[in-house]
Protein backbone atom coordinates (compact mmCIF):
# COMPACT_ATOMS: atom_id res chain seq x y z
CA UNK A 1 0.00 0.00 0.00
CA UNK A 2 2.84 2.54 0.58
CA UNK A 3 3.99 1.58 -3.01
CA UNK A 4 0.68 2.68 -4.25
CA UNK A 5 0.90 5.49 -1.96
CA UNK A 6 4.70 6.88 -3.69
CA UNK A 7 3.08 6.20 -6.89
CA UNK A 8 0.56 8.39 -6.50
CA UNK A 9 2.52 11.31 -4.87
CA UNK A 10 5.64 10.79 -7.30
CA UNK A 11 4.05 10.34 -10.40
CA UNK A 12 0.22 11.43 -10.70
CA UNK A 13 0.94 14.76 -8.26
CA UNK A 14 2.04 17.88 -9.87
CA UNK A 15 3.40 20.59 -7.67
CA UNK A 16 2.70 23.48 -9.90
CA UNK A 17 -1.20 23.21 -9.19
CA UNK A 18 -1.57 20.98 -6.80
CA UNK A 19 -3.40 18.01 -8.58
CA UNK A 20 -3.48 14.60 -9.15
CA UNK A 21 -3.71 14.22 -13.06
CA UNK A 22 -5.21 10.84 -14.47
CA UNK A 23 -2.10 8.72 -16.58
CA UNK A 24 0.90 8.57 -17.45
CA UNK A 25 2.27 8.54 -21.17
CA UNK A 26 5.96 7.14 -21.39
CA UNK A 27 7.83 6.34 -18.30
CA UNK A 28 10.06 9.84 -18.20
CA UNK A 29 8.97 12.25 -14.73
CA UNK A 30 6.84 14.35 -16.44
CA UNK A 31 4.66 11.53 -18.20
CA UNK A 32 1.43 12.48 -16.61
CA UNK A 33 1.54 16.09 -17.62
CA UNK A 34 4.10 16.42 -21.01
CA UNK A 35 1.24 15.68 -23.75
CA UNK A 36 -1.60 17.73 -21.49
CA UNK A 37 -2.84 20.28 -24.26
CA UNK A 38 -0.94 23.47 -24.29
CA UNK A 39 -2.65 26.85 -23.21
CA UNK A 40 -3.36 27.86 -26.60
CA UNK A 41 -5.39 24.64 -27.46
CA UNK A 42 -7.82 24.95 -23.90
CA UNK A 43 -8.46 28.34 -25.40
CA UNK A 44 -10.00 27.01 -28.42
CA UNK A 45 -11.47 23.96 -26.47
CA UNK A 46 -9.29 21.17 -28.15
CA UNK A 47 -9.95 18.81 -28.36
CA UNK A 48 -13.33 19.30 -26.75
CA UNK A 49 -15.28 21.73 -23.88
CA UNK A 50 -14.58 18.91 -21.13
CA UNK A 51 -11.31 18.02 -21.82
CA UNK A 52 -12.26 14.79 -21.62
CA UNK A 53 -9.40 12.15 -22.64
CA UNK A 54 -6.57 14.65 -22.27
CA UNK A 55 -5.24 13.28 -18.98
CA UNK A 56 -6.88 16.31 -17.39
CA UNK A 57 -10.44 15.76 -16.72
CA UNK A 58 -10.91 14.18 -13.73
CA UNK A 59 -8.52 16.02 -11.32
CA UNK A 60 -11.27 16.91 -8.89
CA UNK A 61 -12.69 13.35 -8.74
CA UNK A 62 -9.07 12.71 -7.50
CA UNK A 63 -8.39 15.75 -5.30
CA UNK A 64 -11.84 14.50 -3.45
CA UNK A 65 -11.12 10.89 -3.36
CA UNK A 66 -7.79 11.14 -1.97
CA UNK A 67 -8.47 14.18 0.49
CA UNK A 68 -10.72 11.20 2.05
CA UNK A 69 -7.83 8.73 2.29
CA UNK A 70 -5.41 11.13 4.05
CA UNK A 71 -7.79 12.16 6.45
CA UNK A 72 -9.02 8.27 6.92
CA UNK A 73 -5.24 7.36 7.47
CA UNK A 74 -4.83 10.16 10.26
CA UNK A 75 -8.02 8.95 11.86
CA UNK A 76 -7.02 5.74 11.92
CA UNK A 77 -3.01 5.71 12.70
CA UNK A 78 -2.97 9.64 14.05
CA UNK A 79 0.46 10.13 11.99
CA UNK A 80 0.89 13.80 11.76
CA UNK A 81 2.33 13.60 8.35
CA UNK A 82 -0.76 13.59 6.93
CA UNK A 83 -1.46 17.90 7.76
CA UNK A 84 0.77 18.44 5.06
CA UNK A 85 -0.54 15.78 2.39
CA UNK A 86 -4.12 17.37 3.01
CA UNK A 87 -2.85 21.09 3.00
CA UNK A 88 -1.07 20.17 -0.40
CA UNK A 89 -4.38 18.16 -1.85
CA UNK A 90 -6.24 21.41 -0.76
CA UNK A 91 -3.95 23.81 -2.63
CA UNK A 92 -5.20 22.38 -5.33
CA UNK A 93 -9.13 22.05 -4.95
CA UNK A 94 -8.77 26.01 -3.52
CA UNK A 95 -6.71 26.94 -6.95
CA UNK A 96 -9.49 25.04 -9.09
CA UNK A 97 -12.58 26.12 -7.10
CA UNK A 98 -11.26 29.87 -7.73
CA UNK A 99 -9.44 29.87 -11.12
CA UNK A 100 -12.43 31.16 -12.71
CA UNK A 101 -13.69 34.59 -13.13
CA UNK A 102 -17.16 32.99 -12.75
CA UNK A 103 -18.21 32.40 -9.36
CA UNK A 104 -18.52 28.87 -8.08
CA UNK A 105 -17.80 27.13 -11.09
CA UNK A 106 -15.42 24.41 -10.64
CA UNK A 107 -13.60 23.35 -13.55
CA UNK A 108 -12.45 19.22 -14.15
CA UNK A 109 -8.79 20.42 -13.66
CA UNK A 110 -6.11 23.36 -13.94
CA UNK A 111 -3.30 22.82 -16.98
CA UNK A 112 0.02 23.36 -14.67
CA UNK A 113 1.62 25.02 -18.32
CA UNK A 114 0.48 28.55 -16.66
CA UNK A 115 -1.59 26.84 -13.92
CA UNK A 116 -4.98 28.70 -14.68
CA UNK A 117 -5.78 27.46 -18.16
CA UNK A 118 -8.85 25.14 -17.92
CA UNK A 119 -11.90 23.99 -20.01
CA UNK A 120 -15.41 25.37 -19.85
CA UNK A 121 -17.40 22.58 -19.16
CA UNK A 122 -17.48 20.47 -15.82
CA UNK A 123 -19.91 17.71 -14.73
CA UNK A 124 -21.64 16.65 -11.54
CA UNK A 125 -19.60 14.25 -10.50
CA UNK A 126 -16.82 17.09 -9.85
CA UNK A 127 -18.83 19.10 -7.87
CA UNK A 128 -19.53 16.14 -5.51
CA UNK A 129 -16.06 15.04 -4.78
CA UNK A 130 -14.54 18.37 -3.92
CA UNK A 131 -17.73 18.74 -1.73
CA UNK A 132 -17.18 15.61 -0.03
CA UNK A 133 -13.58 15.81 0.05
CA UNK A 134 -13.69 19.57 1.51
CA UNK A 135 -16.26 18.12 4.21
CA UNK A 136 -14.26 15.51 4.84
CA UNK A 137 -10.98 18.46 5.46
CA UNK A 138 -12.63 21.19 7.29
CA UNK A 139 -13.91 18.93 10.30
CA UNK A 140 -10.85 17.05 10.59
CA UNK A 141 -7.68 17.89 12.73
CA UNK A 142 -6.05 18.41 10.09
CA UNK A 143 -7.65 22.01 8.69
CA UNK A 144 -6.65 24.92 10.23
CA UNK A 145 -8.89 28.27 10.53
CA UNK A 146 -7.68 29.91 6.92
CA UNK A 147 -8.32 26.87 5.21
CA UNK A 148 -11.79 26.71 7.25
CA UNK A 149 -12.77 30.27 5.67
CA UNK A 150 -11.74 29.34 1.98
CA UNK A 151 -13.70 26.50 2.18
CA UNK A 152 -16.83 28.52 3.52
CA UNK A 153 -16.09 31.34 1.01
CA UNK A 154 -15.95 28.67 -1.94
CA UNK A 155 -18.77 26.81 -0.77
CA UNK A 156 -21.55 29.88 -0.72
CA UNK A 157 -19.82 30.64 -4.27
CA UNK A 158 -21.16 27.23 -5.55
CA UNK A 159 -24.41 27.38 -3.96
CA UNK A 160 -25.35 30.94 -5.17
CA UNK A 161 -24.32 28.98 -8.97
CA UNK A 162 -26.55 26.63 -8.40
CA UNK A 163 -29.70 28.52 -6.89
CA UNK A 164 -29.48 30.94 -9.88
CA UNK A 165 -28.86 28.49 -12.63
CA UNK A 166 -30.30 24.90 -11.44
CA UNK A 167 -33.82 26.18 -12.12
CA UNK A 168 -36.48 25.01 -15.04
CA UNK A 169 -35.68 27.51 -17.97
CA UNK A 170 -32.17 25.47 -17.33
CA UNK A 171 -33.49 21.57 -17.23
CA UNK A 172 -32.61 22.05 -13.90
CA UNK A 173 -28.72 21.56 -14.82
CA UNK A 174 -25.77 24.56 -14.00
CA UNK A 175 -24.26 26.14 -16.74
CA UNK A 176 -21.00 25.94 -18.40
CA UNK A 177 -18.52 28.44 -18.19
CA UNK A 178 -19.57 30.26 -20.82
CA UNK A 179 -23.25 30.39 -19.59
CA UNK A 180 -24.37 27.35 -22.12
CA UNK A 181 -25.49 24.29 -20.37
CA UNK A 182 -22.94 21.19 -20.54
CA UNK A 183 -22.69 17.56 -20.95
CA UNK A 184 -23.04 16.60 -17.14
CA UNK A 185 -24.59 19.39 -15.20
CA UNK A 186 -28.56 18.21 -14.42
CA UNK A 187 -29.09 18.71 -10.38
CA UNK A 188 -32.57 18.09 -10.08
CA UNK A 189 -35.50 16.98 -12.01
CA UNK A 190 -35.56 13.37 -13.78
CA UNK A 191 -32.35 12.00 -12.20
CA UNK A 192 -31.35 8.41 -11.39
CA UNK A 193 -31.52 7.64 -7.68
CA UNK A 194 -27.84 7.59 -7.05
CA UNK A 195 -28.06 11.41 -8.56
CA UNK A 196 -30.88 12.72 -6.09
CA UNK A 197 -28.48 14.22 -3.31
CA UNK A 198 -25.51 15.91 -4.67
CA UNK A 199 -27.57 19.26 -5.04
CA UNK A 200 -29.13 19.28 -1.64
CA UNK A 201 -25.30 17.84 0.14
CA UNK A 202 -24.40 21.54 -1.09
CA UNK A 203 -26.78 23.30 0.39
CA UNK A 204 -26.59 21.46 3.30
CA UNK A 205 -22.94 22.00 4.11
CA UNK A 206 -23.27 25.26 3.31
CA UNK A 207 -25.45 26.08 5.95
CA UNK A 208 -23.67 23.75 8.46
CA UNK A 209 -20.16 25.65 7.78
CA UNK A 210 -21.73 29.04 7.42
CA UNK A 211 -25.03 28.82 9.94
CA UNK A 212 -26.94 30.97 7.33
CA UNK A 213 -30.57 30.00 7.45
CA UNK A 214 -30.70 30.43 3.63
CA UNK A 215 -28.98 27.72 2.94
CA UNK A 216 -31.14 25.50 5.70
CA UNK A 217 -34.41 26.57 3.61
CA UNK A 218 -32.50 25.62 0.77
CA UNK A 219 -31.83 22.13 1.85
CA UNK A 220 -35.46 21.47 3.11
CA UNK A 221 -36.68 22.21 -0.42
CA UNK A 222 -35.28 19.23 -1.59
CA UNK A 223 -34.26 16.87 1.21
CA UNK A 224 -37.19 14.78 1.74
CA UNK A 225 -37.62 14.33 -2.02
CA UNK A 226 -33.80 13.57 -2.92
CA UNK A 227 -33.97 11.00 0.48
CA UNK A 228 -36.66 8.61 -0.73
CA UNK A 229 -35.37 8.89 -4.16
CA UNK A 230 -32.17 7.78 -3.19
CA UNK A 231 -33.97 4.73 -1.83
CA UNK A 232 -34.84 3.20 -4.62
CA UNK A 233 -31.36 2.29 -6.10
CA UNK A 234 -30.05 -1.13 -6.35
CA UNK A 235 -27.02 -2.41 -5.80
CA UNK A 236 -24.68 -3.46 -8.10
CA UNK A 237 -26.65 -2.13 -11.32
CA UNK A 238 -24.21 0.53 -12.31
CA UNK A 239 -20.53 1.51 -12.16
CA UNK A 240 -19.19 1.45 -8.55
CA UNK A 241 -17.68 5.58 -9.19
CA UNK A 242 -21.16 6.63 -9.31
CA UNK A 243 -22.46 3.86 -6.15
CA UNK A 244 -19.35 5.71 -4.51
CA UNK A 245 -20.70 9.16 -4.77
CA UNK A 246 -24.20 8.55 -3.35
CA UNK A 247 -22.51 6.67 -0.32
CA UNK A 248 -20.77 10.26 -0.58
CA UNK A 249 -23.72 12.49 -0.13
CA UNK A 250 -25.52 9.89 1.91
CA UNK A 251 -22.62 9.22 4.01
CA UNK A 252 -22.47 13.46 4.31
CA UNK A 253 -26.14 13.98 4.82
CA UNK A 254 -26.15 11.63 7.59
CA UNK A 255 -23.51 13.02 9.34
CA UNK A 256 -25.32 16.28 9.17
CA UNK A 257 -28.72 16.52 9.81
CA UNK A 258 -30.62 16.30 12.56
CA UNK A 259 -33.83 14.85 12.21
CA UNK A 260 -33.41 11.14 13.34
CA UNK A 261 -36.12 9.94 10.92
CA UNK A 262 -34.03 11.11 7.76
CA UNK A 263 -30.77 9.22 9.84
CA UNK A 264 -32.31 6.11 9.96
CA UNK A 265 -33.46 6.04 6.34
CA UNK A 266 -30.05 6.66 5.03
CA UNK A 267 -28.08 4.52 7.76
CA UNK A 268 -30.40 1.67 6.07
CA UNK A 269 -29.34 2.52 2.69
CA UNK A 270 -25.90 2.46 3.56
CA UNK A 271 -26.31 -0.61 4.95
CA UNK A 272 -27.74 -1.53 1.63
CA UNK A 273 -25.34 -0.80 -0.19
CA UNK A 274 -22.25 -2.17 2.03
CA UNK A 275 -22.72 -6.01 2.08
CA UNK A 276 -22.91 -6.17 -1.51
CA UNK A 277 -20.13 -4.05 -2.62
CA UNK A 278 -17.35 -5.79 -0.17
CA UNK A 279 -18.44 -8.70 -1.67
CA UNK A 280 -18.00 -7.24 -5.43
CA UNK A 281 -14.30 -5.34 -3.89
CA UNK A 282 -13.39 -9.15 -2.65
CA UNK A 283 -14.57 -10.90 -5.87
CA UNK A 284 -13.32 -8.08 -8.30
CA UNK A 285 -9.82 -8.49 -6.42
CA UNK A 286 -9.76 -12.13 -7.30
CA UNK A 287 -11.25 -11.25 -10.98
CA UNK A 288 -8.02 -8.97 -11.07
CA UNK A 289 -5.01 -11.33 -10.00
CA UNK A 290 -4.76 -13.51 -12.65
CA UNK A 291 -2.30 -13.34 -15.35
CA UNK A 292 -4.82 -11.94 -17.70
CA UNK A 293 -5.56 -9.53 -15.06
CA UNK A 294 -1.69 -8.34 -14.80
CA UNK A 295 -1.43 -7.92 -18.68
CA UNK A 296 -4.17 -5.84 -18.39
CA UNK A 297 -2.72 -3.46 -15.45
CA UNK A 298 0.33 -3.18 -17.51
CA UNK A 299 -1.69 -1.67 -20.96
CA UNK A 300 0.17 1.51 -21.86
CA UNK A 301 -1.50 4.55 -22.91
CA UNK A 302 -1.49 6.93 -25.68
CA UNK A 303 -1.62 10.75 -25.72
CA UNK A 304 -4.72 12.28 -27.22
CA UNK A 305 -3.07 13.82 -30.21
CA UNK A 306 -2.38 10.23 -31.01
CA UNK A 307 -6.07 8.92 -30.16
CA UNK A 308 -8.94 8.18 -32.40
CA UNK A 309 -12.00 10.35 -31.34
CA UNK A 310 -15.56 9.61 -31.41
CA UNK A 311 -18.46 12.21 -31.87
CA UNK A 312 -20.42 12.40 -28.51
CA UNK A 313 -22.62 14.86 -29.56
CA UNK A 314 -23.51 18.60 -29.22
CA UNK A 315 -24.26 20.63 -26.08
CA UNK A 316 -24.63 24.41 -25.70
CA UNK A 317 -23.77 24.77 -29.21
CA UNK A 318 -20.12 23.20 -29.25
CA UNK A 319 -19.80 19.64 -30.75
CA UNK A 320 -18.19 17.10 -28.43
CA UNK A 321 -15.10 15.06 -29.97
CA UNK A 322 -13.80 12.81 -27.18
CA UNK A 323 -10.41 11.40 -27.81
CA UNK A 324 -10.42 7.41 -26.80
CA UNK A 325 -6.84 5.79 -26.88
CA UNK A 326 -6.46 2.43 -28.88
CA UNK A 327 -10.33 1.83 -28.78
CA UNK A 328 -10.57 1.38 -25.05
CA UNK A 329 -8.74 -1.34 -24.75
CA UNK A 330 -6.71 1.48 -21.26
CA UNK A 331 -10.25 0.79 -19.51
CA UNK A 332 -9.02 -2.35 -18.74
CA UNK A 333 -6.10 -1.02 -17.17
CA UNK A 334 -8.38 1.73 -15.36
CA UNK A 335 -12.16 0.88 -14.31
CA UNK A 336 -10.88 -2.74 -12.57
CA UNK A 337 -9.01 -1.87 -10.55
CA UNK A 338 -10.47 1.29 -9.58
CA UNK A 339 -13.72 -0.70 -8.96
CA UNK A 340 -11.38 -2.99 -5.74
CA UNK A 341 -11.12 0.14 -4.01
CA UNK A 342 -14.17 2.00 -4.91
CA UNK A 343 -16.59 -1.08 -3.85
CA UNK A 344 -14.13 -1.14 -0.62
CA UNK A 345 -14.74 2.03 0.44
CA UNK A 346 -18.59 2.12 -0.09
CA UNK A 347 -18.52 -0.14 2.35
CA UNK A 348 -16.41 1.16 4.80
CA UNK A 349 -18.16 5.14 4.28
CA UNK A 350 -21.46 2.88 6.02
CA UNK A 351 -21.99 3.92 10.03
CA UNK A 352 -20.63 1.34 12.14
CA UNK A 353 -19.75 -1.33 9.53
CA UNK A 354 -16.91 -3.32 10.16
CA UNK A 355 -15.13 -4.09 6.80
CA UNK A 356 -13.91 -7.70 7.19
CA UNK A 357 -10.10 -9.07 7.47
CA UNK A 358 -10.69 -10.72 4.38
CA UNK A 359 -11.57 -7.21 2.28
CA UNK A 360 -8.45 -5.71 3.44
CA UNK A 361 -6.20 -8.61 2.62
CA UNK A 362 -7.66 -8.78 -0.55
CA UNK A 363 -6.89 -4.89 -0.85
CA UNK A 364 -3.34 -5.27 0.17
CA UNK A 365 -2.59 -8.46 -2.08
CA UNK A 366 -4.02 -5.96 -5.30
CA UNK A 367 -1.99 -3.24 -4.48
CA UNK A 368 0.82 -5.42 -4.32
CA UNK A 369 -0.23 -7.43 -7.58
CA UNK A 370 0.27 -3.99 -9.24
CA UNK A 371 3.84 -3.45 -11.16
CA UNK A 372 4.38 0.41 -10.31
CA UNK A 373 7.11 0.55 -12.67
CA UNK A 374 4.70 -0.66 -15.73
CA UNK A 375 0.94 0.89 -14.34
CA UNK A 376 0.14 4.36 -15.96
CA UNK A 377 -3.61 5.34 -14.31
CA UNK A 378 -4.61 7.01 -11.26
CA UNK A 379 -6.80 3.82 -10.24
CA UNK A 380 -4.38 3.28 -7.31
CA UNK A 381 -6.06 6.21 -5.38
CA UNK A 382 -9.28 4.63 -5.25
CA UNK A 383 -7.10 1.38 -3.81
CA UNK A 384 -5.64 3.59 -0.90
CA UNK A 385 -9.17 5.27 0.19
CA UNK A 386 -10.93 1.97 0.14
CA UNK A 387 -7.84 0.58 2.33
CA UNK A 388 -7.61 3.13 4.62
CA UNK A 389 -11.43 3.91 5.07
CA UNK A 390 -11.60 -0.42 5.83
CA UNK A 391 -8.84 0.53 8.50
CA UNK A 392 -10.81 2.91 10.09
CA UNK A 393 -13.78 1.26 9.96
CA UNK A 394 -11.94 -1.63 11.93
CA UNK A 395 -11.74 0.53 14.54
CA UNK A 396 -15.63 0.69 15.71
Amino acid sequence: MERAWQFVWNRLFDGRTHMFYNYLVGNEADAATRFLPEPELIKLQIPNPGGYGTGMEDCMLNAGIMMDAVVARYEATGDGAMRAFASDIYRGMELDATVSEKKGFLPRGVSPADCRSHYIDTSRDQYTNWIYGAYRFYYSDLCDEKQKESIRRILIGMSEKMESEVIPENRFSFQREDGELGFVGQMWGELRPHEYLRLPMLYLLTWKVTGDGRWKDAYMRYRDVAVEKSLDFVPLTGPSYAALQMQYSMRLVYDSEDDAAVRAKLSEMMKKLAGPYEEASRRQAAELMTPEGKAWLEIPYTSWQNSKFRYSGVWGNMGYFVPEPSDFREHLSYYPLRAVGEDAAIAALCPDWKVADETLEALLKTAAFVDYEKHKTCAPISLIAGYWLAKKSRLK
